[in-house]
Protein backbone atom coordinates (compact mmCIF):
# COMPACT_ATOMS: atom_id res chain seq x y z
CA UNK A 1 0.00 0.00 0.00
CA UNK A 2 2.96 2.51 1.44
CA UNK A 3 4.25 2.24 -2.73
CA UNK A 4 1.26 3.11 -4.20
CA UNK A 5 0.80 6.30 -2.17
CA UNK A 6 2.32 8.38 -4.85
CA UNK A 7 1.01 6.83 -7.98
CA UNK A 8 -2.48 7.20 -6.56
CA UNK A 9 -1.69 11.52 -6.14
CA UNK A 10 -0.58 11.04 -9.51
CA UNK A 11 -3.48 9.55 -10.67
CA UNK A 12 -6.08 12.29 -9.08
CA UNK A 13 -4.20 14.39 -11.72
CA UNK A 14 -4.10 12.40 -14.76
CA UNK A 15 -8.57 12.03 -13.76
CA UNK A 16 -8.52 15.67 -14.75
CA UNK A 17 -7.62 17.83 -17.76
CA UNK A 18 -4.26 17.61 -19.07
CA UNK A 19 -1.61 20.33 -18.86
CA UNK A 20 -1.16 21.98 -22.05
CA UNK A 21 1.98 22.13 -23.74
CA UNK A 22 4.22 25.23 -22.71
CA UNK A 23 3.39 27.95 -25.28
CA UNK A 24 -0.47 27.00 -24.00
CA UNK A 25 0.03 28.10 -20.27
CA UNK A 26 1.83 30.86 -20.43
CA UNK A 27 0.17 33.24 -17.86
CA UNK A 28 0.14 37.37 -18.67
CA UNK A 29 1.47 39.00 -16.05
CA UNK A 30 -0.63 39.97 -12.70
CA UNK A 31 -1.24 43.74 -12.45
CA UNK A 32 -1.21 44.33 -8.60
CA UNK A 33 -4.83 45.33 -7.58
CA UNK A 34 -5.55 48.02 -5.68
CA UNK A 35 -4.71 47.89 -2.12
CA UNK A 36 -6.08 49.96 0.64
CA UNK A 37 -4.10 53.21 0.93
CA UNK A 38 -1.62 52.77 3.68
CA UNK A 39 -1.87 55.54 6.41
CA UNK A 40 1.26 57.53 7.04
CA UNK A 41 3.33 56.06 4.10
CA UNK A 42 5.43 58.40 2.37
CA UNK A 43 6.75 56.04 -0.55
CA UNK A 44 10.26 56.70 -3.10
CA UNK A 45 9.76 57.14 -6.93
CA UNK A 46 9.23 53.70 -7.64
CA UNK A 47 12.13 51.80 -9.17
CA UNK A 48 11.87 51.33 -13.15
CA UNK A 49 13.10 47.41 -14.26
CA UNK A 50 16.07 49.15 -16.10
CA UNK A 51 17.21 50.65 -13.18
CA UNK A 52 16.61 47.97 -10.52
CA UNK A 53 19.07 45.26 -12.88
CA UNK A 54 21.85 47.24 -14.15
CA UNK A 55 23.75 45.82 -17.45
CA UNK A 56 26.04 43.12 -15.85
CA UNK A 57 29.64 43.99 -15.90
CA UNK A 58 31.73 44.16 -18.88
CA UNK A 59 34.27 40.59 -18.30
CA UNK A 60 31.23 38.57 -17.92
CA UNK A 61 30.21 37.04 -21.37
CA UNK A 62 32.90 35.05 -23.11
CA UNK A 63 31.94 36.46 -26.93
CA UNK A 64 33.33 39.81 -25.26
CA UNK A 65 37.13 38.63 -25.30
CA UNK A 66 36.94 37.72 -29.05
CA UNK A 67 33.90 35.41 -30.68
CA UNK A 68 30.76 36.68 -31.48
CA UNK A 69 27.55 35.53 -29.73
CA UNK A 70 25.03 33.89 -32.04
CA UNK A 71 22.22 36.24 -33.12
CA UNK A 72 19.25 34.32 -31.47
CA UNK A 73 21.47 33.16 -28.30
CA UNK A 74 20.02 35.24 -25.31
CA UNK A 75 22.31 36.08 -22.25
CA UNK A 76 23.12 33.18 -19.70
CA UNK A 77 21.39 34.34 -16.24
CA UNK A 78 24.06 35.57 -14.32
CA UNK A 79 25.56 33.03 -11.23
CA UNK A 80 24.19 34.13 -8.23
CA UNK A 81 27.29 35.73 -6.41
CA UNK A 82 27.36 38.21 -9.40
CA UNK A 83 23.66 38.90 -8.94
CA UNK A 84 24.47 39.58 -5.37
CA UNK A 85 27.16 42.27 -6.43
CA UNK A 86 24.54 44.20 -8.54
CA UNK A 87 22.51 45.28 -4.92
CA UNK A 88 19.65 44.96 -3.78
CA UNK A 89 16.47 42.68 -5.90
CA UNK A 90 13.63 43.52 -3.62
CA UNK A 91 13.04 47.76 -4.35
CA UNK A 92 10.61 48.05 -7.63
CA UNK A 93 8.10 46.37 -9.11
CA UNK A 94 8.20 42.68 -10.13
CA UNK A 95 11.11 41.99 -12.50
CA UNK A 96 10.16 40.14 -15.81
CA UNK A 97 9.44 36.35 -15.12
CA UNK A 98 9.08 34.06 -17.63
CA UNK A 99 5.61 32.00 -17.75
CA UNK A 100 6.36 29.10 -19.79
CA UNK A 101 8.78 27.04 -17.91
CA UNK A 102 8.46 23.23 -17.83
CA UNK A 103 7.84 21.98 -14.34
CA UNK A 104 10.76 19.41 -13.53
CA UNK A 105 12.12 18.17 -10.17
CA UNK A 106 15.25 20.07 -9.01
CA UNK A 107 18.48 17.58 -8.86
CA UNK A 108 18.70 15.65 -5.43
CA UNK A 109 21.28 17.38 -2.90
CA UNK A 110 24.83 15.79 -2.53
CA UNK A 111 24.41 13.19 0.29
CA UNK A 112 26.72 13.93 3.77
CA UNK A 113 28.11 11.02 5.93
CA UNK A 114 27.81 13.22 8.93
CA UNK A 115 25.25 12.74 10.70
CA UNK A 116 24.49 16.45 12.46
CA UNK A 117 22.59 18.91 10.36
CA UNK A 118 25.72 21.41 9.23
CA UNK A 119 22.90 24.06 8.78
CA UNK A 120 21.69 24.62 12.52
CA UNK A 121 23.57 27.96 12.58
CA UNK A 122 22.12 29.00 9.28
CA UNK A 123 18.75 28.19 10.81
CA UNK A 124 19.05 29.91 14.14
CA UNK A 125 20.38 32.93 12.32
CA UNK A 126 17.05 33.29 10.51
CA UNK A 127 15.20 33.00 13.62
CA UNK A 128 17.03 35.62 14.94
CA UNK A 129 16.24 38.25 12.30
CA UNK A 130 12.77 36.71 12.42
CA UNK A 131 11.54 37.23 15.39
CA UNK A 132 13.70 40.50 15.73
CA UNK A 133 10.97 41.73 12.81
CA UNK A 134 8.13 40.20 14.60
CA UNK A 135 8.89 42.32 18.05
CA UNK A 136 9.62 45.53 15.53
CA UNK A 137 6.28 44.85 14.28
CA UNK A 138 4.31 44.44 17.33
CA UNK A 139 6.07 47.89 19.04
CA UNK A 140 5.62 50.05 15.50
CA UNK A 141 9.07 50.17 15.46
CA UNK A 142 11.51 50.17 11.92
CA UNK A 143 13.01 47.25 10.75
CA UNK A 144 15.09 46.44 8.10
CA UNK A 145 15.13 43.67 5.23
CA UNK A 146 18.74 43.54 4.32
CA UNK A 147 19.59 40.83 6.72
CA UNK A 148 16.84 38.55 5.35
CA UNK A 149 18.25 39.33 1.48
CA UNK A 150 21.57 38.13 2.75
CA UNK A 151 20.46 35.27 4.18
CA UNK A 152 18.38 34.31 1.30
CA UNK A 153 21.51 35.16 -0.97
CA UNK A 154 23.97 32.73 1.15
CA UNK A 155 21.55 29.89 1.01
CA UNK A 156 20.76 30.24 -2.89
CA UNK A 157 24.90 30.31 -3.05
CA UNK A 158 25.15 26.80 -1.32
CA UNK A 159 24.08 23.91 -3.73
CA UNK A 160 22.77 21.93 -0.01
CA UNK A 161 21.52 24.51 1.91
CA UNK A 162 18.04 24.02 0.84
CA UNK A 163 17.95 20.59 1.39
CA UNK A 164 19.46 20.78 4.57
CA UNK A 165 17.32 23.43 5.74
CA UNK A 166 14.05 21.42 4.42
CA UNK A 167 15.05 18.59 6.56
CA UNK A 168 15.68 20.49 9.81
CA UNK A 169 11.93 22.06 8.55
CA UNK A 170 10.35 18.94 8.87
CA UNK A 171 11.97 16.80 11.22
CA UNK A 172 12.66 19.74 14.07
CA UNK A 173 9.57 19.35 16.56
CA UNK A 174 8.01 22.82 17.10
CA UNK A 175 7.11 22.33 21.22
CA UNK A 176 6.57 26.43 21.81
CA UNK A 177 4.00 26.94 18.83
CA UNK A 178 6.46 29.81 17.82
CA UNK A 179 5.73 31.80 15.04
CA UNK A 180 9.62 32.87 14.04
CA UNK A 181 9.76 28.89 13.65
CA UNK A 182 6.68 28.81 11.84
CA UNK A 183 7.91 31.39 9.51
CA UNK A 184 11.30 29.98 8.92
CA UNK A 185 9.61 26.68 7.76
CA UNK A 186 7.18 28.46 5.80
CA UNK A 187 10.14 30.29 3.42
CA UNK A 188 11.92 26.90 3.33
CA UNK A 189 8.99 25.00 1.69
CA UNK A 190 8.31 28.32 -0.36
CA UNK A 191 11.94 28.17 -1.67
CA UNK A 192 11.41 24.47 -2.25
CA UNK A 193 8.20 25.14 -4.37
CA UNK A 194 9.63 28.01 -6.45
CA UNK A 195 12.64 25.38 -7.29
CA UNK A 196 9.62 23.41 -9.11
CA UNK A 197 8.28 26.22 -10.75
CA UNK A 198 11.71 27.28 -12.19
CA UNK A 199 11.93 30.45 -11.18
CA UNK A 200 14.45 33.16 -11.47
CA UNK A 201 17.11 33.37 -8.35
CA UNK A 202 15.10 36.78 -7.86
CA UNK A 203 12.14 36.18 -8.06
CA UNK A 204 13.32 33.31 -5.30
CA UNK A 205 14.91 35.80 -2.93
CA UNK A 206 11.96 38.28 -3.24
CA UNK A 207 9.62 35.13 -2.28
CA UNK A 208 11.82 33.79 0.55
CA UNK A 209 12.05 37.30 2.52
CA UNK A 210 7.82 37.76 1.46
CA UNK A 211 7.50 33.99 3.35
CA UNK A 212 10.01 35.28 5.82
CA UNK A 213 7.47 37.94 7.39
CA UNK A 214 4.45 37.26 5.88
CA UNK A 215 2.38 37.11 8.69
CA UNK A 216 4.31 40.11 10.72
CA UNK A 217 0.23 41.32 10.79
CA UNK A 218 0.14 38.58 13.30
CA UNK A 219 1.98 40.06 15.79
CA UNK A 220 -0.67 42.92 16.52
CA UNK A 221 -3.04 40.07 17.37
CA UNK A 222 -4.04 40.25 20.92
CA UNK A 223 -2.17 36.79 22.09
CA UNK A 224 -4.76 35.46 23.81
CA UNK A 225 -6.69 34.89 20.60
CA UNK A 226 -3.26 33.95 18.93
CA UNK A 227 -2.42 30.95 21.32
CA UNK A 228 -6.09 30.20 22.33
CA UNK A 229 -6.05 26.24 22.13
CA UNK A 230 -10.21 25.94 21.44
CA UNK A 231 -12.26 27.09 18.71
CA UNK A 232 -12.32 30.71 18.14
CA UNK A 233 -15.77 32.74 18.79
CA UNK A 234 -17.19 35.01 15.34
CA UNK A 235 -15.33 37.96 17.03
CA UNK A 236 -11.96 36.73 18.03
CA UNK A 237 -12.22 35.05 14.07
CA UNK A 238 -12.75 38.39 13.04
CA UNK A 239 -9.60 39.47 14.89
CA UNK A 240 -7.55 37.03 13.11
CA UNK A 241 -8.13 37.67 9.42
CA UNK A 242 -7.51 41.49 10.04
CA UNK A 243 -3.77 40.30 10.44
CA UNK A 244 -3.32 40.16 6.07
CA UNK A 245 -3.88 44.01 6.03
CA UNK A 246 -2.45 44.60 9.01
CA UNK A 247 1.15 43.23 7.48
CA UNK A 248 0.00 45.01 4.13
CA UNK A 249 0.22 48.61 6.29
CA UNK A 250 3.55 47.60 8.40
CA UNK A 251 4.96 46.88 4.82
CA UNK A 252 3.94 50.08 2.92
CA UNK A 253 4.61 52.28 6.56
CA UNK A 254 8.03 51.08 6.70
CA UNK A 255 9.20 50.57 2.78
CA UNK A 256 6.95 52.76 0.87
CA UNK A 257 5.79 52.15 -2.76
CA UNK A 258 9.43 50.73 -3.81
CA UNK A 259 7.67 47.65 -2.01
CA UNK A 260 4.33 47.30 -2.79
CA UNK A 261 4.87 44.15 -4.57
CA UNK A 262 5.89 42.48 -0.34
CA UNK A 263 3.00 44.44 0.78
CA UNK A 264 0.73 42.64 -2.01
CA UNK A 265 1.88 39.27 -0.96
CA UNK A 266 1.15 39.70 2.62
CA UNK A 267 -1.85 40.99 2.24
CA UNK A 268 -3.35 38.08 -0.24
CA UNK A 269 -1.61 35.61 1.23
CA UNK A 270 -5.07 33.74 2.52
CA UNK A 271 -6.90 34.43 -0.55
CA UNK A 272 -7.39 31.08 -3.03
CA UNK A 273 -7.57 30.42 -6.28
CA UNK A 274 -11.81 29.72 -6.28
CA UNK A 275 -12.34 32.77 -4.89
CA UNK A 276 -12.47 31.09 -1.22
CA UNK A 277 -10.12 32.75 0.72
CA UNK A 278 -9.87 36.25 2.21
CA UNK A 279 -10.30 39.20 3.22
CA UNK A 280 -11.41 40.10 -0.80
CA UNK A 281 -12.30 36.67 -2.17
CA UNK A 282 -9.94 37.17 -5.45
CA UNK A 283 -9.30 34.83 -7.15
CA UNK A 284 -6.58 33.62 -10.57
CA UNK A 285 -4.51 36.07 -12.13
CA UNK A 286 -6.18 38.67 -9.59
CA UNK A 287 -4.12 37.31 -6.60
CA UNK A 288 -0.30 37.85 -6.24
CA UNK A 289 1.97 35.20 -7.97
CA UNK A 290 3.90 35.51 -4.57
CA UNK A 291 0.72 34.95 -2.31
CA UNK A 292 -0.02 32.00 -4.38
CA UNK A 293 3.28 29.81 -3.49
CA UNK A 294 2.89 31.53 0.30
CA UNK A 295 -0.62 30.07 0.59
CA UNK A 296 0.46 26.92 -0.12
CA UNK A 297 3.61 26.27 1.76
CA UNK A 298 1.56 27.76 4.63
CA UNK A 299 -1.21 25.19 4.46
CA UNK A 300 1.34 22.64 4.10
CA UNK A 301 3.34 23.70 7.20
CA UNK A 302 0.42 23.67 9.71
CA UNK A 303 -0.06 20.11 7.98
CA UNK A 304 3.20 18.63 8.82
CA UNK A 305 3.86 20.37 12.52
CA UNK A 306 1.55 19.85 15.54
CA UNK A 307 -1.27 21.38 16.56
CA UNK A 308 -3.28 21.78 19.63
CA UNK A 309 -6.29 19.77 17.99
CA UNK A 310 -3.91 17.13 16.17
CA UNK A 311 -0.85 15.63 15.57
CA UNK A 312 1.30 16.91 12.55
CA UNK A 313 1.30 14.30 9.29
CA UNK A 314 4.65 13.38 7.14
CA UNK A 315 5.11 15.21 3.92
CA UNK A 316 3.32 12.95 1.94
CA UNK A 317 0.42 12.47 3.50
CA UNK A 318 0.45 16.19 3.98
CA UNK A 319 0.81 16.23 0.62
CA UNK A 320 -2.21 13.55 0.12
CA UNK A 321 -4.13 15.86 2.25
CA UNK A 322 -4.35 18.99 0.01
CA UNK A 323 -4.79 17.33 -3.29
CA UNK A 324 -8.12 15.68 -1.82
CA UNK A 325 -9.35 18.09 0.26
CA UNK A 326 -7.94 21.88 -0.80
CA UNK A 327 -7.29 20.95 -4.69
CA UNK A 328 -9.59 23.87 -6.43
CA UNK A 329 -7.89 26.05 -3.96
CA UNK A 330 -4.46 26.26 -5.64
CA UNK A 331 -3.28 26.58 -9.09
CA UNK A 332 -2.48 23.04 -10.68
CA UNK A 333 1.27 23.84 -11.77
CA UNK A 334 1.36 24.73 -7.53
CA UNK A 335 0.43 21.26 -6.87
CA UNK A 336 2.80 19.57 -9.42
CA UNK A 337 5.32 21.33 -7.70
CA UNK A 338 4.19 20.13 -4.38
CA UNK A 339 4.12 16.68 -5.60
CA UNK A 340 8.22 16.94 -7.26
CA UNK A 341 9.44 19.03 -4.05
CA UNK A 342 7.65 18.50 -0.78
CA UNK A 343 6.27 14.62 -0.99
CA UNK A 344 9.30 13.10 -0.30
CA UNK A 345 11.68 12.24 2.69
CA UNK A 346 14.91 14.72 2.06
CA UNK A 347 18.73 13.36 2.17
CA UNK A 348 20.01 13.27 5.63
CA UNK A 349 16.92 13.44 7.17
CA UNK A 350 16.17 10.76 10.16
CA UNK A 351 13.16 8.58 10.35
CA UNK A 352 11.77 5.58 12.16
CA UNK A 353 10.83 2.74 10.43
CA UNK A 354 7.49 0.79 11.69
CA UNK A 355 9.85 -2.19 13.09
CA UNK A 356 10.90 0.98 15.65
CA UNK A 357 14.69 1.30 13.90
CA UNK A 358 15.92 4.51 13.74
CA UNK A 359 17.70 5.68 10.63
CA UNK A 360 19.23 8.19 7.80
CA UNK A 361 17.76 8.67 4.50
CA UNK A 362 20.85 7.78 2.39
CA UNK A 363 19.75 8.05 -1.05
CA UNK A 364 16.37 8.39 -2.77
CA UNK A 365 15.07 6.48 -5.58
CA UNK A 366 13.82 7.35 -8.82
CA UNK A 367 10.07 6.57 -8.87
CA UNK A 368 9.53 5.65 -5.64
CA UNK A 369 10.34 8.62 -3.23
CA UNK A 370 8.83 7.18 -0.38
CA UNK A 371 11.09 3.89 -0.64
CA UNK A 372 14.12 5.78 -0.08
CA UNK A 373 17.38 3.27 0.96
CA UNK A 374 17.97 3.79 4.85
CA UNK A 375 21.09 3.96 6.96
CA UNK A 376 20.38 2.07 10.20
CA UNK A 377 21.54 4.22 13.15
CA UNK A 378 19.72 1.79 15.99
CA UNK A 379 18.07 -1.22 15.68
CA UNK A 380 14.72 -2.01 16.85
CA UNK A 381 15.96 -2.64 20.15
CA UNK A 382 17.53 0.44 20.65
CA UNK A 383 21.09 -1.28 20.45
CA UNK A 384 23.29 1.61 18.17
CA UNK A 385 24.43 -0.06 14.73
CA UNK A 386 28.41 0.41 14.17
CA UNK A 387 28.85 -0.59 10.76
CA UNK A 388 27.44 1.02 7.81
CA UNK A 389 24.20 -0.73 6.92
CA UNK A 390 21.91 0.19 3.74
CA UNK A 391 18.67 -0.95 3.71
CA UNK A 392 16.86 -0.02 0.20
CA UNK A 393 12.85 -0.32 1.39
CA UNK A 394 11.90 -0.81 -2.40
CA UNK A 395 13.60 -4.71 -1.49
CA UNK A 396 11.87 -4.39 1.74
CA UNK A 397 7.99 -4.61 1.16
CA UNK A 398 7.18 -5.23 4.95
CA UNK A 399 9.06 -1.87 6.03
CA UNK A 400 8.08 1.40 5.94
CA UNK A 401 8.46 4.98 7.65
CA UNK A 402 6.27 6.18 9.80
CA UNK A 403 7.45 8.94 11.86
CA UNK A 404 10.96 11.63 10.87
CA UNK A 405 12.63 12.22 13.60
CA UNK A 406 15.18 15.57 14.89
CA UNK A 407 18.67 14.32 15.35
CA UNK A 408 18.80 16.17 18.77
CA UNK A 409 15.88 13.17 19.79
CA UNK A 410 18.64 10.19 18.68
CA UNK A 411 21.83 11.99 19.76
CA UNK A 412 21.56 12.79 23.07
Amino acid sequence: MKRLILAGLLAIFAAGPALAPAAEEEETALEPPELPAASGAEGEPEVSPEEETPAPPPDLPDHAQGGAAPPSASPPPPPISRLRERGSVLRGPEPGARRDEDLSSSPAASSRARAENPFRKVRKRALDYIGGALQAGAKGSRFGLEDAEDFLFDILETPDAIEQLYSLAVSIKDTENSMAIHLFNHAIYALKLSRGLKWSPERQVRLGVASMIHDIGMCRVPQKIRHKEGKLSPHELAEVQKHPEIGMRIIMENFGEPFRWLAEAIYHEHEREDGRGYPQGLQGNEISEYAKVIGLADTYEALTHNRPHRNRLLPHKAVQEIIQTQKASFHHRLLKAMLEELSVFSLNSFVRLNSNAIGRVAQTVPGQPLRPVIQLIFDGDGNEIMDERLIPLKDHPLLYIVDSMDESEIFR
